[in-house]
């Protein structure tokens, strides 16, 4: 359960930021449409692609795991792209001071930043923050 535990304590420590106080954290996909104003910034979050290798071998493996994980942004109101890059750099910076994740992981960063375009967006704007995980556990 490892995996599970790494991205529940991702989304834990999102939903106790002081710094931006978010409106919506989940991990189901957002539907904009259904939001109330304070349910802005409001935050997806999923895990995705996964790479992982035997440390060691036998009755019990030690395995290393190299885990993404995709926080969608999605703001609304004016100064979209500025209030984007405020939460993102707010996220960055309250998961920097535990990157163990609480001790579920040996490490977590910001990798990458992407656009997602929301077809007809106006009021909102959206962003992709890839944050890269890495993880042992045994199996």
């Amino acid at each position: 359960m490892a995996r599970e535990d790494v991205v529940n304590e991702f989304v834990k420590q999102l939903k106790n930021m002081k710094t931006t106080k978010l409106g919506v954290v989940q991990r189901d996909p957002i539907i904009i449409s259904e939001l109330p104003k304070t349910g802005f910034p409001a935050v997806y979050v999923e895990t995705v692609d996964e790479d992982r290798e035997n440390l060691t071998m036998g009755a019990t493996r030690l395995m290393r795991s190299i885990m993404q994980i995709n926080c969608v942004i999605v703001v609304a109101g004016k100064e979209r792209d500025r209030q984007r890059n405020i939460v993102v750099d707010h996220i960055e910076e309250h998961i920097a001071q535990d990157k163990t994740l609480g001790g579920h992981a040996k490490d977590c960063n910001l990798t990458r930043i992407e656009l997602v375009e929301l077809g007809e967006t106006e009021p909102y704007a959206s962003c992709r923050a890839i944050f890269t995980v890495e993880y042992c556990f045994n199996i």
